[in-house]
């Protein structure tokens, strides 16, 4: 791979004033209105499409915003055009502060309805193009110390009757875990929004509603970087968007938290709470605050991960949420346990925090020790 062509420019912190964002894939739905979420943050945008047609559209979106648009052409599936457009991108705007791979191939194929050929194409939108981004901005930004690269993802579950974006949609995934894992340490913040439907205006898919889920995980504070927002579109447009903030917020802190928990990064996890929060786990003392959540997590058996069904949120006040959520862990031997788990969150400094913890015990087909025992908590 090799290395990107930008410009030097001064390190600077993310969250600081710096050159924009660059969004690939910048078409009508989810692309557009990402551009525009960004946009109106003030930050410059370059945006890249297949088609003139395409990215002109969206330019036009944005320019009455004000902030400098730089209209790019090239197909995600063509290594020199797209490494070219991003040397573009970086030379009238200077080295990304985030990037947005949002480029796909979405079409309705059951198993062996698709040659080799068209499996292949799919793939190479779906995954090798965001891999291509990746691999010509991520370690400008790693050298920098700051940078977010976020990819849109989806099919949560796979589906029979979408078996090469559901195995796309796997590969980013995969693919996501694999940069965070190589640029993460160096200050890269690598993420994917899921989104969980067919996106449409006025719907609970409305890009607009997605797009929010970007700007929120650029902007996260490092210590609670998640890797995966989903948006599942659980409340109908035009009925309860407060509930579905809220959902959003819970579903949102415990995908980072999970994310956490499965890779055992217990300073991670601590650093979602307040400072004063009220843990109570699966051992019967409460905890309070950072240093003694994470304590309990360090007594965790590592190799035990959780899976999270968010069941229901609201909101209590404009900066308090609270939910519930169902939480099955899995220790190394394969044992399980079920949690049924209560939070409350407080928004402090434009990031979400959580204040109040509880867990209780389910049953399930099987049981673990706390903290004290044999190896999962809460």
């Amino acid at each position: 791979m090799s290395e990107p062509s930008f410009s030097p420019s001064p390190d600077s912190e993310k969250g600081r004033a710096m050159s924009g964002a660059v969004i690939i894939g910048a078409g009508p739905g989810i692309g557009r209105s990402v551009a525009l979420r960004f946009a109106r943050e003030g930050l410059p945008v370059a945006l890249v499409a297949r088609t003139g047609a395409t990215v002109r559209a969206v330019a036009e979106a944005v320019a009455p915003l004000g902030v400098r648009t730089v209209p790019l052409t090239a197909d995600s599936t063509d290594e020199t055009a797209l490494r070219a457009a991003l040397d573009s991108a970086a030379e009238e705007l200077g080295p990304p502060d985030v990037v947005v791979y949002n480029a796909a191939i979405i079409q309705a194929d059951a198993p062996g309805e698709l040659s080799v050929r068209a499996h292949q194409d799919a793939w190479a939108v779906n995954v090798v193009g965001a891999l291509t981004a990746a691999a010509h901005v991520l370690p400008r930004m790693a050298r920098r110390g700051s940078g977010s690269f976020i990819v849109t993802g989806g099919m949560p579950e796979p589906k029979p009757r979408y078996v090469s974006l559901s195995l796309g949609k796997a590969g980013v995934r995969t693919l996501v875990a694999l940069l965070d894992q190589e640029y993460g340490p160096s200050g890269v913040h690598v993420a994917t929004v899921t989104v969980a439907g067919a996106v449409a205006p006025g719907t609970a898919f409305d890009p607009d509603d997605i797009a929010e889920h970007y700007w929120r995980l650029h902007t996260q504070p490092r210590q609670q970087w998640e890797r995966e927002a989903v948006h599942d579109g659980s409340t109908a447009a035009g009925g309860g968007a407060v509930t579905s903030l809220a959902r959003d917020v819970v579903a949102e802190l415990l995908s980072g938290w999970r994310t956490a928990f499965d890779e055992h990064r217990t300073e991670r996890l601590s650093a979602l709470f307040t400072q004063d929060a009220l843990f109570q786990g699966i051992t019967p003392q409460p905890l309070v605050g950072p240093a003694a959540i994470r304590a309990y997590y360090e007594r965790v058996a590592a190799g035990t991960t959780a899976s999270v069904s968010v069941l229901e949120a609201n909101m209590l006040r404009e900066d308090i949420v609270a939910g519930f959520a169902d939480v099955t862990f899995t220790a190394p031997t394969g044992e399980t346990t079920l949690l049924r788990l209560s939070i409350v969150a407080e928004r402090l400094a434009d990031a979400w925090s959580i204040r109040h913890y509880h867990a209780a015990r389910l049953p399930g087909p099987g049981e673990l020790g706390g903290p004290s025992g044999a190896g999962v908590s809460s």
